[in-house]
C-alpha cells in the first residue's frame, strides 16, 4: 500500500527531471509576412558571419502573431555555437545574413541541450534583447563588448602606424584578458576566432606567445575531445607549430651556414699566416746561414760530420782557440745553444 503512494510521487519526479532536461527556444518576429520560417544551425567556431544549408538543424514556421517555438532533447549536452535565423524574404532562394548596424535577421548564441533562450516581441529588431540561461553566452557577450573597446581605437584612425599599434595593443590585451576572465573553454575558442581576424600576423605572434594557443588547445582537450571544436582547433595550432617548427629550423640552418662560412674564412686566413710566418722564418734562416764566413761554413760542416773542436782545429790547421771562437760566431749566428741545434738547423738549410 505505501509503495503504491510512493509510486505517483516517483513518475512526477522523473517527469520534472525529463521536462528540466528539455531545451526551449522561443520567441517573436515582428513582420508583415505570416508563417515564416525560422531556422536554428549549429555553427562551427569560425563560421558566425557564414550560412550553408549543411549547418542547419531543423526549422519550424511563426503563427499569425509571430511567434515561434521550438524545444525537445536533440541537442548537444555540452555548449555549442548556434543561429537562429530567418530570411526577410520568403519568396528569396537560399539564406540570406543582414546586419546593417540596426536591424538583422540573425542571432549566435551558445547554448546547450537543457538551457532556455527567448526572444521578447521587438518592432525593430529582430531576434533581440534575448534572454538566454546559458552562463557561457553571457561571458562571450561580455567577451565582444570588450574587443569591441579596444578594437575601437584603430577603427577610427586612419593612420597606418597608428593602426599597426593598436592592433599590436589589442594582441596583448585581448589575450590577457581571455586568459583572467574567461573561464570557458568554448568562449576562449570564439575570442581565438577574433584574434585571427584581427591580429597582424597570427604565425608570429604565435611564436611569441605559443602557451596562449597551447592553453586553449589543453581546455578543448579535456571538454570537447573528438568534436569538431577540438578538431578544427587541434588542425590549425599544427599549422602553426609546424610553420614555428619549419623557421626555427631555417633561423639555426642559417645561423650554421655562417658559422661555417666564418669558420672556413678564419682558417684560410689562419693557414696563410701561419705559411707567411712560415716562409718568412725560413727567409731569416737563410739570412742567417748565408751570413757565415767561409771559416765558419768549414768548421760549421765539419761538427756535422762528428768531429770534435781538437779534430776540427788539426783539420784546418788552426787553434782550438780559433775553433772555439769560431763555434761561438755559429751559436750567435744561427741563434742556437748547442751542436745538436746546429746539426738539425744545417741539415733543412745547408750553406752554399
Amino acid at each position: 500500500m505505501q509503495h503504491k503512494v510512493y509510486l505517483p510521487i516517483f513518475i512526477f519526479f522523473l517527469f520534472n527531471i525529463s521536462c528540466y532536461s528539455q531545451y526551449s527556444i522561443s520567441g517573436y518576429i515582428n513582420s508583415k509576412e505570416k508563417n515564416k520560417v525560422v531556422y536554428l544551425s549549429l555553427l562551427r567556431y569560425d563560421e558566425e558571419n557564414l550560412i550553408s544549408t549543411e549547418q542547419v538543424l531543423f526549422s519550424v514556421k511563426t503563427d499569425s502573431t509571430g511567434y515561434f517555438e521550438m524545444n525537445g532533447k536533440l541537442l548537444s549536452d555540452k555548449n555549442k555555437l548556434y543561429r537562429i535565423h530567418s530570411n526577410l524574404k520568403e519568396s528569396n532562394t537560399g539564406f540570406q545574413l543582414f546586419d546593417n548596424g540596426i536591424n538583422k535577421n540573425y542571432h549566435n548564441f551558445i547554448f546547450s541541450n537543457t538551457d532556455t533562450i527567448y526572444f521578447p516581441n521587438n518592432n525593430k529588431v529582430w531576434f533581440s534583447n534575448s534572454k538566454n540561461s546559458n552562463s557561457a553566452d553571457k561571458l562571450w557577450r561580455k567577451s565582444l563588448k570588450y574587443e569591441s573597446k579596444l578594437l575601437k581605437e584603430y577603427i577610427e584612425t586612419r593612420n597606418t602606424e597608428a593602426i599597426l599599434q593598436a592592433k599590436k595593443s589589442f594582441s596583448k590585451e585581448f589575450k590577457s584578458y581571455c586568459t583572467d576572465s574567461l573561464s570557458d573553454p568554448l568562449v576562449k575558442l570564439l575570442a581565438f576566432s577574433h584574434i585571427k581576424k584581427n591580429i597582424i600576423d597570427l604565425e608570429e605572434d604565435f611564436k611569441k606567445d605559443s602557451n596562449f594557443y597551447y592553453n586553449i588547445q589543453n581546455q578543448l582537450n579535456q571538454y570537447y575531445t573528438g568534436t569538431s571544436y577540438h578538431l578544427q582547433y587541434h588542425e590549425k595550432i599544427s599549422v602553426l607549430s609546424l610553420s614555428a617548427i619549419k623557421q626555427n629550423y631555417i633561423y639555426h640552418k642559417n645561423i650554421n651556414y655562417f658559422l661555417s662560412t666564418v669558420v672556413l674564412i678564419l682558417s684560410v686566413i689562419i693557414f696563410f699566416m701561419f705559411q707567411r710566418v712560415k716562409t718568412k722564418r725560413k727567409q731569416e734562416i737563410v739570412y742567417e746561414v748565408s751570413s757565415l764566413t767561409s771559416q765558419e761554413e768549414k768548421v760549421a760542416k765539419l761538427i756535422c760530420k762528428g768531429m770534435s773542436n781538437k779534430e776540427i782545429a788539426s783539420s784546418l790547421f788552426i787553434s782550438l782557440s780559433t775553433v772555439k771562437t769560431h763555434i761561438r760566431n755559429l751559436y750567435s749566428k744561427l741563434e742556437i745553444s748547442n751542436r745538436q741545434e746546429l746539426v738539425k738547423k744545417l741539415k733543412k738549410h745547408p750553406p752554399d
